[in-house]
């Protein structure tokens, strides 16, 4: 699963529960929802995260990324 961190729009805030319970039909297992920020985190299946984005009210989807160093030469 991916972690995402999910921005609603700030003309949706007063309707945040709307957006929550889409964005977890759209596959987003939500964590918190943070009201005051007007942001909700979670996760989601991998390649998902522009499900998310499709979703009114949602302003921003920002799906956290793993870096790994790459092999070691000969290994």
């Amino acid at each position: 699963m991916d972690k995402v961190v999910v921005s609603v729009a700030d003309d949706r805030l007063a309707d945040l529960p709307t957006v929550v319970a889409a964005l977890r039909d759209a596959g987003m297992v939500v964590d918190a929802v943070l009201a005051a920020l007007g942001v909700v985190t979670g996760s989601v299946a991998p390649g998902a995260g522009d499900r998310l984005g499709a979703v009114p009210g949602v302003a921003h989807v920002e799906v956290e990324r793993t870096l790994r160093p790459p092999p070691e030469p000969g290994g």
